[in-house]
Order: C-alpha cells, then sequence, then structure tokens
C-alpha cells in the first residue's frame, strides 16, 4: 500500500507540473507574441517617420531640380524633346489629326532651326 500511495502521488505531482510548465509555456509565448507585435509596431513607426524626413529632404531638391532644368531649356529645345518623345511611342500613327499636329509641330522646329542657323543666338 505504501508504494500505491507513493506512485499515486507521483503521478499526483506529475500531472501538476505538467500543467503548471504548460500554463507557464503558454504565457511565455503570448509574452513574446507581445513584445514581437510592440517591436513591430515600434520599428514601422521608426521607419516611417525617417521615410518621412528622408522624403521632405530629397523631394524638394528633385522638384528645384526639375524646374531649374525645364527653365533652362529653351521653346526650341523643348518643341526637339517633343518630337522624339512622338516618334518614340509611334504617336503620330494614332489619328490625322494627331499626324497634323505633329507635321505643325516638325514644321516650327525646322523654322526655329533655319532661324537660328541663319541668325545665330543673338
Amino acid at each position: 500500500m505504501d508504494q500505491q500511495m507513493k506512485e499515486a502521488v507521483r503521478e499526483a505531482v506529475q500531472i501538476q507540473t505538467d500543467r503548471l510548465q504548460d500554463s507557464l509555456q503558454r504565457e511565455n509565448d503570448e509574452f513574446l507574441r507581445n513584445i514581437d507585435e510592440n517591436m513591430k509596431k515600434v520599428l514601422k513607426g521608426l521607419v516611417k517617420n525617417q521615410v518621412k524626413e528622408q522624403v521632405s529632404r530629397i523631394l524638394p531638391r528633385i522638384e528645384e531640380t526639375s524646374y531649374a532644368i525645364a527653365a533652362d531649356l529653351s521653346e526650341m529645345e523643348l518643341k526637339k524633346i517633343l518630337i522624339e518623345k512622338m516618334e518614340g511611342n509611334k504617336s503620330i500613327q494614332r489619328s490625322d489629326e494627331q499626324q497634323n499636329l505633329y507635321k505643325a509641330l516638325v514644321k516650327a522646329y525646322e523654322a526655329d532651326k533655319a532661324i537660328l542657323d541663319t541668325y545665330g543666338d543673338s
């Protein structure tokens, strides 16, 4: 009987130990999940703020550069760029109206070029 009692106590202790270990493991897993979620939120916020800061620093420079470049381009250069773009994407082949606009643009560009070649940049 003494042996049966010891075995019953050992089994009861083992069952209780297993339950406690399972409970502690669940609590530990939940704790780690919470830490992981919180770290993700914090990191996401930090990255978002850093990206906003970098974009706000870079964007004005890009816009200023684009405006400066556009301001420096002459009307003739802009016409040439537009002609090249129209030829590149074949938009001149879509309709008669587009072909007519393209031809008028080319004619204006060639006239500007002839004037520039004849009289120079003065």
